[in-house]
């Protein structure tokens, strides 16, 4: 299954199946993010919830602090 995260082909394994399952995957699932799927912003308490599918266009924000 491929996707497309932050304007990048990027293929999945089948053990991904949830929006948390990526961040797991990316090693970010403790950062502060946000998270576009299909050009709707999707609700933190809604990534264990929400599938991924192949030919999804995925954008993940996080914040990175400084001065």
């Amino acid at each position: 299954m491929t996707i497309r995260l932050n304007g990048k082909n990027y293929a999945l394994t089948e053990e991904i199946r949830t929006l948390h399952d990526l961040l797991e995957e990316l090693k970010i699932q403790g950062q502060v993010v946000i998270i576009e799927q299909n050009h709707q912003i999707i609700d933190r308490s809604s990534y264990p919830d929400t599938d991924v599918t192949s030919g999804d266009v995925i954008e993940i924000v996080h914040f990175v602090g400084g001065g």
